[in-house]
C-alpha cells in the first residue's frame, strides 16, 4: 500500500509540474497565490502558524491575519517557481556577490547559511551558475520516487546533495578543497541543538555550522532570494557577523556563532514575515504547546 501511495503522490506531483511548466509564469504565480488562499481558508496548519506568531509577538489582530493570509499566497507563488526550476530562471538581481569571493579567498571553504525564507532552492541555481563545487546538506524524502526527482533537479542546477550518512567527513572534504556547502539551520534541533535566541525567543538551534566554523575557520555568508511584486527576485548575500568570543572557548564560541546567525535570520523575518515558511514548523515546541 505504501508503494502505491508513493506512486500516486509522484504521479500527481509530475502532473502538477507539467501544468505549471506549460503555462506562462505570470499565470502560474497567480494560480499559486489562489491555491495558497484556499489552503488558508481551509485552515491547513493555521494553528501552528498562529501559535508561532503569538509566541514571538510579532503582530496581532487584523494585521496578523492579513500577514498570514499573504504568507499562504506566497507559499503558492514560491511553489510554482520551484516546480519550474530547470527552465529559464526568473529575472533576478544579486547584491553583494563579492562576499562569496571574499569568503572563499581564505582558502578554507565556505558555508552558505540558509533559512526557509524566500526561495532557498533558487539560490542553488544562482550560486551554481557563478561558482563550482556547490553542495547542499539534505534530508532524503520519505517517498523514494520524489527523492529521485528532487535529486535530478538539484543535479541539473550543479548542486551535489550531502546526506546524513558520513555527512561530517564529506563536509570536511568539501571545505578542505575550498568548496561551498549550503545548509538550512532554522528547524527544530531537539536535544542535538543549543538553545539560543531566535526571533527573540529561546530555540534549540542546529550546531553543525557553528561547529564547522570552530573546527575549520571556514568562511560564512547568509543569502536569501525574495520574490518581489513584479515577479522578479532580489538576491541578497550578507557576510557573517564577526565573533568577539575567543576561539579557545569552544562552547562559548559556538553559542556566539549560533546567536549571530540567528540574529541575521531574525532580522530578515521581522522585515518580511510573510516570506518566512518556518512559521509552519513547530520550532518552539520545547516551550509552547502546538
Amino acid at each position: 500500500m505504501k508503494s502505491l501511495s508513493h506512486i500516486a503522490e509522484y504521479v500527481l506531483l509530475r502532473l502538477i509540474q507539467f501544468v505549471v511548466c506549460a503555462l506562462p509564469r505570470p499565470a502560474t504565480l497567480a494560480i499559486g497565490a489562489a491555491v495558497g488562499g484556499v489552503l488558508y481558508q481551509m485552515g491547513v496548519y493555521r494553528r501552528v502558524v498562529e501559535r508561532n506568531f503569538d509566541h514571538v509577538g510579532i503582530l496581532d489582530g487584523q494585521a496578523k491575519q492579513n500577514t498570514i493570509r499573504t504568507l499562504y499566497a506566497n507559499i503558492g507563488r514560491y511553489a510554482t517557481d520551484f516546480l519550474r526550476a530547470g527552465r529559464t530562471p526568473p529575472p533576478y538581481a544579486v547584491e553583494n556577490l563579492d562576499e562569496v569571493n571574499r569568503a572563499l579567498a581564505k582558502g578554507k571553504g565556505m558555508i552558505a547559511v540558509l533559512a526557509h525564507f524566500g526561495n532557498w532552492e533558487l539560490l542553488a541555481s544562482i550560486f551554481g551558475s557563478h561558482f563550482s563545487d556547490l553542495n547542499v546538506l539534505a534530508r532524503p524524502m520519505h517517498n523514494p520516487l520524489v527523492e529521485r526527482w528532487l535529486f535530478a533537479k538539484r543535479k541539473n542546477t550543479a548542486v551535489t546533495p550531502i546526506y546524513a550518512s558520513g555527512a561530517l567527513r564529506k563536509m570536511l572534504t568539501v571545505l578542505g578543497r575550498n568548496g561551498i556547502i549550503a545548509m538550512l539551520i532554522d528547524q527544530y534541533a531537539a536535544d542535538q541543538g543549543t538553545p539560543v535566541p531566535f526571533l527573540g525567543k529561546p530555540a534549540n538551534t542546529v550546531r553543525t555550522v557553528a561547529g564547522m566554523v570552530h573546527k575549520t575557520e571556514c568562511g560564512v555568508v547568509l543569502p536569501y532570494a525574495l520574490l518581489l511584486p513584479d515577479g522578479s527576485y532580489k538576491v541578497v548575500i550578507e557576510a557573517a557577523p564577526g565573533i568577539a568570543v575567543p576561539h579557545e572557548n569552544k562552547e562559548d564560541f559556538i553559542a556566539a556563532v549560533l546567536k549571530a546567525h540567528n540574529d541575521v535570520l531574525s532580522r530578515w523575518i521581522m522585515q518580511h514575515p510573510d516570506h518566512y515558511f518556518g512559521w509552519f514548523h513547530r520550532r518552539f515546541k520545547d516551550t509552547i504547546s502546538y
